[in-house]
Order: C-alpha cells, then sequence, then structure tokens
C-alpha cells in the first residue's frame, strides 16, 4: 500500500511538471514563430499589472501544489489586524500612528511584488492579493520576509519606524480609497 501511494505522489509530481514544461515551451514557441503572439504579450504582461497570485491560485486549485510532498507543518504564531490610534492622508494612502514597538500584520494573502526603497515612503513592501490589489506597506525598519513569499492574511511582515505606517492601495495601477480597507 505504501509502495502504491510513493509512486501516485511521484507520478503526479512529474505529470504537474511535464504540464508547467509544456506550457513554457508552447509560450516560447508562439513567441518566437508568431508576431502577432509577441505583441500580444507584450501588451498584456510588459505593459499591464498582471498578477501573478491570481495565477498561483488557479495552478493551485486545479493542480495542486507544484511539490508532492507537505512535510512542513505550519502553525500560525501571529494573527492580528492593524491596531492605530490616529490616522491622516498621506499622498494618495494613509499614514497610520501605531504603538510602540508595533509588529505589522498583512491585510490579505498574497504574494510579495516588491521590497525595496520607495521615493517619500521609505522601506516599502508591496503584496498582490489574490483580487489584483496591490497593498503599500512603507516607513517599515525591520522586514521579516522576501520577495515572491507566499503571506497569509494576518502573517507578521515587518516592523515600523517611528510608530507610524504608511498604507497605499492600488489595483490596475489605479489608486484605491483607503478607507475600504482598514
Amino acid at each position: 500500500m505504501k509502495k502504491n501511494y510513493i509512486f501516485f505522489i511521484v507520478n503526479r509530481f512529474l505529470i504537474k511538471t511535464f504540464i508547467c514544461v509544456l506550457l513554457f515551451l508552447i509560450i516560447l514557441i508562439c513567441n518566437k514563430k508568431y508576431d502577432n503572439f509577441k505583441i500580444m504579450l507584450y501588451k498584456k504582461v510588459y505593459n499591464n499589472t498582471f498578477s501573478f497570485s491570481k495565477i498561483n491560485h488557479w495552478f493551485e486549485s486545479n493542480f495542486g501544489n507544484i511539490f508532492p510532498i507537505n512535510t512542513i507543518d505550519e502553525v500560525q504564531i501571529f494573527n492580528e489586524t492593524i491596531i492605530y490610534d490616529n490616522k491622516e492622508k498621506y499622498y494618495d494612502g494613509v499614514k497610520l500612528k501605531l504603538r510602540d514597538n508595533y509588529v505589522i500584520p498583512s491585510l490579505s494573502n498574497g504574494i510579495v511584488i516588491f521590497i525595496g526603497e520607495k521615493d517619500d515612503l521609505g522601506k516599502t513592501i508591496i503584496i498582490e492579493d489574490e483580487n489584483g490589489l496591490d497593498i503599500w506597506y512603507s516607513n517599515i525598519s525591520t522586514i521579516n520576509i522576501n520577495i515572491y513569499d507566499y503571506v497569509s492574511k494576518g502573517d507578521y511582515i515587518g516592523e515600523a519606524i517611528n510608530n507610524e505606517l504608511i498604507l497605499l492601495f492600488q489595483k490596475d495601477g489605479k489608486n484605491e480609497d483607503y478607507n475600504k480597507y482598514i
């Protein structure tokens, strides 16, 4: 029985890998052979906001996790919403006044698409959630995640400088009203 289960897991992994390689090769061949495909791919991927978290969610719901064996037991040790004392409009977002030594949770599930410096915002983390909303967490001192990490709602992502957190919300490259999300 155990031998059949291992064979099933290995076989499933190989099939998933084959499908991924096949899709990748089809895209490469079409990109090389058809100019219209190249133009369409360029417009869809390079000129528009591309939601990698939607692709990840679609792939996992249709094919499951890419790795056949999940040996890591996940234990959630941090889960809360952002608690703030004061909020004020800041550029296209909001600046929140937090408590001392406040750790910042993720507001939703998503993939980290940027970690770095942004003008007038300082260290910034951008997380693209499963609905295509980009959430910018700025004025961060300690960062607890890496680029392309998948984070769940409530996961610890970092700490704010001087107890101030700057949040911006964008969808399809357009700023959203922060009152809908906090």
